[in-house]
């Protein structure tokens, strides 16, 4: 399974002291796990939620080449004190496992070049040379630092005697990587010994497992009953054909050549048993004719039963995301988030969606259960990832198909916790379907702070004139950002600044805050303007000093996860929505002079909150309605304005179900104006 792992020297920072990169060893757990472990001179540390190799020597900063040792628990516990050290966290699982984010940490960083942190079960401390970008990030060093107290001094600490060293390799971690991109999805490939039939004395089937990001994570099963038209067993029972089977199924799902094909334990029987076993086509498919089956009662019968073509629907996730939802049986479905590929080798196809209202309320109450979904975006396949460094800036060179990305459908760049980009951003004429930008592994988040240039008028029909912007995204299919804080540099000449522009294509903002003043930031007039774009944004905070969102002929869903909200705050209007525009809001908060102009737009929301900008004189509108537009809301409060809805027309209408406050006490009027008003309570 492992080798063992190359020896290099190195010299420490701040010491003449030679010592030697850490071992890596691996060793299988009882539930067929593996399970990796870092030896520092001797003593193990466990690299807590690493998924592979590569993400073992990418946190320990080893060379590609390096290799890994087979062990076992036993003998790391007898020879190397396993489970007494404490755990080293890999992307994907917390930082503070062992350390509390609040520990005590000493910077000495020009005389040993080590942070100190003092040993969580006991007397002594841990060091982590400066050089280890990724256990630092791990540990989330920078932004513990951050914290009050933390900080103890840029000395050792007095009594520090002889520490644990948790130190790294000097291994080369440029270039590309499907280290990080497994950190997004996760796939492997396994065989599962069970029985398909009642006469069955055992077979033997292919396997992929598909497991979410996060600590915890329930993993996903897609048993492999026949390929190409040949059942799996069969092919397993000959060597040559078992190789090319599984070389053709690493390709497909984007498994790394290195990732070996490990046998299924007992803790995945009784999912595999409720899951379909599936006829996968993957080359010469036309006219062929699928045999999926599954087991019509899990756990009761002693062999499988060919399905129907069951009922497959398109959805939407929260982000937007095209979902297949396939129910294979009575109360039990699977769901493929970005698998065009998949569902096509499973012969599934579906119509595209028709109401995008109707689908985007079922995306915020339809989630599919854990251990039911499977996300093919981001794989290693079609996937190029790029790191920005700490101290490095933004600029469109990163986003250059050019290289390490040529080929590839995908873009994902991983950022430091602060990075800054020159000048606009102008993504347009990428060959990319989706560009991607979240922190790297280990960072918390990341603040980008950008310096606008003045784009000319025409460049999007949202602006009219030349207008200073950070990021323009011009018939990109999809911009997503994640656990971002788009911020504007201080002192600019260019008054007016946008955060972000689209047009033609789709953005997603996953926990992303929009402009902020803090830290001598210049404020932005206003936060996302969309032409012709979807934005799907969850966890959203939006603060401008003009308008924080506009939308002509856009479609957007902005939701959050109670008890957490979406905010729109400061800003002179909230969302201005022309053209035909529709909105969906759900756990979202408005609080501005003019909350929602809608000018032939369509909004439905749930559970929002409609307010001005400061409490006193009742002035203004919270809703304003014109051109035929409607706004419907179910459980949401509007209070502190002279007019709850104010109509232009009478072919405008406003209602609220089961509304949060006393509308018609909390404003001066509920309505102004020759429009329907309805208020159900």
């Amino acid at each position: 399974m492992r080798q063992a792992v190359v020896l290099l020297t190195l010299v420490l920072a701040g010491t003449s002291v030679a010592r030697t990169e850490p071992q890596l060893a691996a060793f299988v757990t009882d539930q067929n796990n593996d399970v990796y472990v870092a030896l520092f001179d001797g003593k193990a540390v466990e690299l807590a939620g690493c998924s592979s190799p590569g993400q073992a020597k990418r946190l320990l900063h080893l060379a590609d080449t390096a290799l890994v040792s087979e062990a076992t628990l036993a003998k790391l516990q007898t020879e190397n004190s396993f489970g007494t050290q404490p755990r080293l966290p890999c992307p994907g699982t917390a930082f503070n496992i062992d350390w509390p984010a609040t520990t005590a940490i000493w910077a000495d960083v020009e005389a040993s070049g080590n942070y100190y942190l003092p040993s969580p079960s006991g007397p002594g401390y841990f060091a982590v040379p400066t050089a280890c970008a990724e256990i630092k990030a791990a540990l989330a060093i920078r932004e513990r630092l951050q914290l009050p107290g933390v900080l103890q001094g840029f000395a050792a600490p007095p009594d520090v005697g002889t520490p644990f060293v948790l130190d790294c390799g000097r291994g080369d971690l440029g270039g590309p990587s499907d280290i990080a991109a497994a950190s997004v999805a996760r796939w492997s490939l396994h065989r599962f010994e069970t029985f398909l039939s009642a006469e069955s004395i055992g077979d033997t089937v292919y396997v992929v497992r598909y497991t979410p990001p996060g600590e915890g994570a329930q993993p996903s099963y897609l048993p492999i009953a026949r390929l190409d038209g040949k059942a799996t067993r069969d092919v397993i029972a000959d060597v040559a054909a078992a190789e090319a089977a599984e070389t053709k199924l690493r390709a497909f799902f984007g498994i790394a050549e290195a990732e070996g094909v490990t046998l299924l334990g007992a803790d995945a029987v009784a999912a595999l048993r409720s899951a379909p076993f599936v006829d996968l086509c993957l080359s010469n498919c036309d006219g062929y004719q699928r045999e999926h089956a599954a087991f019509a009662q899990p756990g009761i019968d002693l062999g499988l039963s060919p399905l129907s073509a069951g009922l497959s629907i398109t959805s939407l996730d929260p982000l937007g995301n095209t979902r297949l939802d396939w129910t294979f049986a009575e109360g039990r479905t699977l769901s493929f988030t970005g698998c065009p590929l998949l569902t096509s080798a499973l012969g599934l196809s579906a119509p595209g969606i028709g109401d995008w209202m109707g689908e985007t309320d079922r995306a915020l109450t339809a989630t599919p259960p854990p251990g039911t979904g499977f996300d093919c975006r981001g794989s290693a396949s079609d996937t190029c990832v790029r790191r920005v460094n700490d101290g490095g800036t933004l600029t469109l060179a990163q986003f250059s198909s050019e290289g390490d990305c040529a080929g590839r459908t995908n873009l994902r760049l991983e950022l430091p916790a602060s990075v800054k980009t020159p000048q606009t951003l102008i993504l347009k004429g990428l060959p990319f379907k989706t560009v991607h930008m979240a922190p790297a592994p280990g960072v918390a988040r990341t603040r980008l702070v950008g310096t606008a240039n003045r784009v000319p008028a025409g460049t999007s029909s949202c602006i009219l004139s030349s207008t200073g912007v950070i990021i323009v995204a011009d018939g990109l299919p999809r911009l997503e950002l994640e656990r971002i804080d788009l911020a504007r540099a201080a002192d600019q000449t260019t008054d007016e600044v946008v955060a972000v522009i689209a047009q033609n294509g789709a953005v997603a903002l996953d926990d992303v805050t929009i402009g902020t003043v803090a830290d001598g930031l210049s404020p932005m007039a206003r936060g996302a303007s969309l032409c012709l774009a979807d934005l799907y944004a969850r966890g959203l905070r939006v603060e401008a000093d003009m308008l924080a969102i506009q939308g002509v002929r856009a479609r957007l869903l902005i939701s959050a996860q109670a008890p957490v909200r979406s905010t729109l705050v400061r800003a002179r209007f909230g969302a201005v929505l022309t053209s035909d525009s529709l909105m969906r809001m759900d756990f979202t908060d408005i609080a501005a002079a003019n909350p929602l102009v809608l000018r032939g737009a369509v909004v439905a929301g749930r559970s929002d909150g409609l307010a001005p900008t400061a409490a006193g004189l009742a002035v203004g509108s919270a809703i304003q309605l014109e051109r035929g537009s409607s706004a419907n809301f179910t459980t949401s409060t509007v209070s502190g304005f002279r007019c709850a809805v104010s109509f232009a027309d009478s072919a405008s209408s406003a209602s609220f179900l089961l509304p949060g406050n006393d509308i018609a006490h909390d404003n001066t009027s509920r309505a102004c104006g020759p429009g329907r008003f309805s208020l159900v309570e």
